[in-house]
């Protein structure tokens, strides 16, 4: 019995199956008609109209003009017309099925003449057929043939599992830390370690494409110069070095500075009503202020950084996995962090909502209950407050700055130079204690000089 083609016209860009022969259906760029293509073979492709049934009277061949007689291991191939409308973009490519059919031979071409359109319509309201005579090809062969094909596949699976489970093997035996480093992206610095072990992996390329490059070494040692003399400029020109009168200041002000501050509250306070150290004096309280809240590791409730940061930061245990991992780990979480950030803390800064305000204006009543007593009544100290907390506020813009680097950073209050050798630090220099790849920097490394002064004149 002849195999059957569907009694309606199925879909574009689909494969049927009919008997021994697969039927794929695309969609082609010429008049609508039916493809047969004899793969295995050099003959020619041929395309035709619906036809009379179990004939070939009315079809059209378009690249072949001899007779046209289909055959499927010496047997005829006969094709029928189906009961739908052909559309008039839809061709019919049939190929043989190349698991049970060897060839498609094409022999004893005629001349035939195209169909009209009225032949096409009455042609597609009939069932197809398929007729197909006894082959010489037995069952036995055919099964042996589909067996044969069977154990073939069933080898290359086995063969692709266990070179796959080779290769998770070699994964599991590296080292943790190697496995750690494999999640991470390495940055084109050159003294970078830290890279995928999959080059061009997925992760890396997203990250390598989304995170942005560290800024340049004078970028930050210029932004940070640029602090230190926001400072200097705003003691020079708000406040006087006249005399004051003896216990204008109270000591509890001072001492709201923070209980890690390198100089006692009595010595500052002295270093204050003496006319000729108070300007160092006074440019130390507000860097004390200022750096002491854009490092990482502040205290959440004072901190410049965004209070989620700095929380989630001060929350993080160790995890037991070396200094160096912890560092990669860490760089790469706050890169992307800051980076998911920017919209709220880059682009919009410092809006009514920004979270940030609320430290900075802690930061401001501090330190205004140290220089309003020696503020110049000749400048209008409302212009005074504006421009100390923008200083403020440039501060907390360089902790977000510092935060998205790669790389670690320190200030150096230059101890050494304390108030027993006779100077007084009042702006500390910013070093870099790990590169890019978290590894430290013995001695660390400085991007700014500490501004040291003689407090004798």
């Amino acid at each position: 019995m002849s195999p059957q083609l569907p009694p309606q016209t199925p879909a574009i860009n689909t494969i049927i199956t009919v008997g021994t022969v697969a039927v794929p259906l695309a969609l082609l760029p010429s008049q609508a008609g039916i493809v047969l293509v004899s793969s295995g073979s050099n003959a020619p492709p041929l395309t035709f109209y619906h036809g009379e049934h179990g004939s070939f009277s009315g079809w059209e061949v378009t690249v072949a003009t001899n007779a046209l007689t289909v055959t499927i291991a010496g047997s005829v191939f006969n094709l029928t017309p189906g009961t739908s409308t052909v559309p008039s973009t839809a061709h019919v490519t049939v190929e043989q099925s190349s698991s049970t059919v060897t060839s498609i031979p094409l022999t004893s071409f005629q001349a035939i003449t195209a169909p009209t359109p009225s032949q096409i319509q009455s042609a597609s309201s009939s069932t197809p057929t398929v007729a197909r005579k006894e082959t010489g090809v037995s069952p036995g062969a055919t099964s042996g043939i589909a067996i044969g094909c069977l154990l073939a596949g069933a080898l290359i699976a086995g063969l692709v599992v266990w070179f796959c489970l080779g290769k998770a093997g070699n994964r599991r035996v590296r080292d943790q830390e190697a496995s750690a480093v494999a999640f991470l992206h390495r940055e084109k610095h050159a003294n970078a370690k830290a890279q995928s072990l999959e080059d061009g992996s997925p992760i890396s390329q997203i990250m390598g494409n989304s995170l942005p490059q560290p800024l340049e070494d004078k970028a930050i040692s210029g932004e940070i110069s640029k602090i230190s003399n926001l400072v200097k400029n705003h003691v020079q020109s708000f406040y006087h070095n006249g005399r004051v009168s003896p216990g204008l200041l109270d000591l509890d002000d001072l001492q709201a500075l923070g209980n890690d501050i390198p100089i006692s509250a009595g010595t500052l306070s002295t270093l204050l009503g003496n006319s000729d150290t108070r300007e160092i004096a006074l440019r130390f309280c507000i860097a004390w202020v200022l750096v002491s809240r854009i490092q990482l590791y502040s205290n959440p409730s004072i901190s410049f950084l965004p209070p989620e940061i700095a929380e989630c930061f001060q929350s993080m245990p160790a995890i037991g996995r070396g200094p160096r991992v912890e560092a990669l780990l860490l760089t790469n979480w706050r890169r992307i962090t800051a980076e998911l950030m920017q919209s709220s803390y880059i682009r919009n800064p410092f809006s009514v909502s920004d979270p940030r305000n609320h430290n900075i204006r802690g930061a401001l009543e501090v330190l205004e209950g140290i220089l309003q007593q020696y503020s110049d009544s000749r400048v209008d100290n409302n212009q005074r407050r504006q421009n100390l907390e923008e200083i403020l506020k440039r501060g907390a813009t360089f902790a977000f700055t510092l935060f998205a680097q790669p790389s670690t950073w320190n200030f150096d209050w230059q101890d050494e130079q304390g108030v027993k050798s006779g100077s007084l630090c009042v702006f500390p220099a910013l070093v870099q204690v790990t590169d890019e790849a978290g590894d430290p920097l013995k001695p660390p490394r400085p991007f700014s000089e500490a501004v040291v002064r003689r407090l004798d004149g």
